[in-house]
């Protein structure tokens, strides 16, 4: 199964998670700006260590299937 952005990736990005992280310049609904490996690593980090969403957001951390759909999605390329 090949994990594609816009069908797989973008959504598990609330309207919430893309506004508060445009203010820090993390573009997280611009494939442009996500299929750039330092800046989809970056998040990836922060899901997968449940430091995003951020505590006090009052989003629940990403499971582990949404972490690894995720990694899968940056394995396979950065597919669009």
């Amino acid at each position: 199964m090949t994990v594609s952005f816009k069908t797989d990736i973008l959504p598990l990005f609330t309207t919430i998670d893309i506004e508060h992280m445009a203010y820090a310049g993390v573009a997280l609904d611009d494939y442009a700006y996500m299929s750039q490996p330092a800046n989809a690593s970056g998040v990836y980090e922060k899901v997968s260590t449940g430091t995003m969403p951020p505590g006090d957001s009052g989003e629940q951390p990403w499971s582990q299937d949404q972490v690894r759909l995720f990694k899968a999605w940056m394995d396979d390329g950065y597919q669009p």
